[in-house]
């Protein structure tokens, strides 16, 4: 496993988000917004006389809007399946580091998508003293 191999699941869950807000972007017509409209006209029965009426209803998705918003879920649905594996890779490998601490930094690091002042809050340890224990291991596995 190596830090490249690591940072493969951050990319891929930045990825899935970017592809994810795409889709909420294609499902303003998804039977969920709500449309209304003002109309002029007059009741059917004698006097004839004018009044306003409101129309309410769901807005109609394109065919193109649902193609675009298929293919997106189909992406997204591929790279769950990709991150998912990575992410079982990952584990595997962390799971089989004997120093807690280093397990404990390499899973709030490369699963949880913390940030290095983050995980040494968690730890109650300096950001320094986090990177460095990550550094020391990822130059240790890589040689």
């Amino acid at each position: 496993m190596t830090k490249e191999r690591l940072n493969e699941i951050i990319k891929l869950k930045r990825e899935v988000e970017q592809l994810r807000e795409k889709l909420r972007e294609l499902n303003y017509g998804d039977n969920e917004t709500i449309v209304t409209d003002r109309v002029r006209g007059s009741m059917a029965q004698f006097p004839y006389l004018p009044r306003s009426f409101t129309l309410v209803g769901c807005e109609q998705m394109s065919e193109e809007c649902i193609r675009k918003r298929d293919a997106i879920g189909k992406k997204i649905s591929d790279k769950y399946h990709e991150l998912y594996g990575r992410i079982d890779e990952a584990i595997d490998f962390i799971q089989s580091i004997d120093d807690s601490d280093l397990r404990q930094i390499l899973t709030y690091k490369y699963i949880d998508g913390l940030i290095w002042e983050q995980i040494g809050q968690c730890m109650n340890y300096g950001t320094s003293s986090v990177r460095l224990k990550h550094d020391k291991f990822m130059k240790s596995i890589n040689d």
